[in-house]
């Protein structure tokens, strides 16, 4: 993460402020309240290839793509009322123009600072552009090769299921033996490389999502239904405590199975045999709290920062023994947030870990949606 030199800065003047910025380095601008350019160091004239004094006093919407310009005057505008640094490195990337018209992916920081008792804002620019044709070259092949992976896993998941039901023939117990398996690890590999293909989707923002009222005990239960064969085979038990009252969601019942089957799945593989996975509902602030308990080992402190990150996974025997891909808790963040929701975790009294998830329920996602609706038209109405 890089962070300009005024984070903790007062009240600056004009000299020492272009002293500052002319010895990062990295591009740095100085705008007005009003988006107008007033400084600008070298590194900002050789990243989009304009003279110094071709920018100054100039609106910073030239190094925005012309399409995009209006759009960022409202978010400079709403930005302006915030008045609070928004540093580099917080996964929001911009589309910038180059003098010759040319577009670069550019990250930018942000930070109020008073100059001569005037508000301005420095911004902190970083071309992105090669990490993100790498990034993107590198999650192409991996979705190819998922894509090309999960067909013919499929058909020797399918035929190996066949051949455990002796269609071929009966089977020597050794023999069927062996074949399960390989049908468990096949069919390990087609879930991963689902896991991958989702997520995928959701980082590209191509994953459909089909909203609809529901009631959340309804969906929990189903998940419980779906994953109790699971559970089985660990001898483990799944207990639901049901709220009195009804709780409706709005949600993509679909996606949020997914949700449930991920957090499900998860405190399975980690929670001891004879032991229950508690489930429960609770209606909070215009919110429904759905929380899966499991009394496993934990998540190690030095681990807690890192649970929701893609293919993260803590070194354990349990881990190593049951295998896992390290998607699935991204991947339920994703969809959550998708949702509208938010989802995190606690260590559970006596031991263990509560995951929960928190939805808006279905009359309080439509007001907030005539809110949000309401204010996006209020605010582009004020924009300059």
């Amino acid at each position: 993460m890089h962070d300009t030199p005024f984070e903790s800065a007062g009240e600056l003047t004009l000299d020492v402020c272009r002293a500052a910025i002319e010895l990062c380095a990295s591009a740095m601008l100085v705008l007005d309240d009003s988006g107008i350019i007033i400084m600008a160091n070298d590194d900002v004239e050789r990243l989009f290839d304009y003279g110094n004094s071709e920018l100054i006093g100039r609106p910073v919407e030239i190094l925005v793509p012309e399409h995009l310009r209006g759009q960022h005057a409202v978010q400079r505008y709403a930005y302006g009322l915030q008045t609070k640094p928004r540093r580099l490195g917080t996964g929001r990337d911009f589309a910038a123009r180059r003098k010759d018209g040319s577009e670069i992916t550019v990250e930018i920081g942000l930070n109020p600072i008073h100059i001569d008792g005037q508000h301005m804002v420095v911004a902190n620019i970083v071309d992105v552009s090669e990490r993100k044709r790498l990034a993107r070259i590198k999650d192409e092949f991996i979705t190819t090769l998922s894509h090309e992976l999960r067909t013919p896993m499929t058909s020797i998941h399918a035929a190996l299921g066949l051949l455990l039901t002796n269609v071929g023939g009966i089977l020597p117990q050794p023999a069927a033996h062996l074949i399960g398996i390989a049908q468990a690890n096949c069919k390990r590999l087609i879930r991963m490389t689902s896991n991958v293909l989702d997520l995928g989707k959701l980082e590209a923002g191509q994953m459909s999502f089909h909203y609809q009222k529901a009631d959340a005990c309804a969906l929990v239960e189903k998940a419980i239904e779906g994953n109790r064969a699971l559970a089985d085979d660990n001898k483990v038990g799944i207990r639901f405590d049901v709220p009195n009252t009804q709780i409706e969601v709005y949600v993509d019942p679909d996606r949020f199975m997914q949700v449930m089957t991920n957090l499900l799945s998860n405190a399975i593989k980690f929670s001891p045999p004879g032991e229950d996975i508690v489930l429960g509902i609770e209606a909070r602030a215009d919110r429904a709290r759905i929380t899966v308990r499991d009394r496993g080992p934990g998540i190690p402190a030095e681990f807690k920062s890192r649970v929701f990150e893609a293919f993260a996974q803590f070194d354990s025997d349990i881990v190593r023994k049951k295998g896992g891909s390290g998607l699935g808790l991204s991947i339920a963040r994703s969809l959550v947030t998708s949702m509208h929701g938010n989802i995190g975790f606690d260590d559970a009294p006596g031991g263990g870990t509560i995951f929960h998830v928190e939805l808006p329920d279905a009359a309080f996602f439509q007001r907030w949606q005539e809110e949000r609706e309401a204010r996006a038209e209020h605010g582009g109405s004020r924009a300059p």
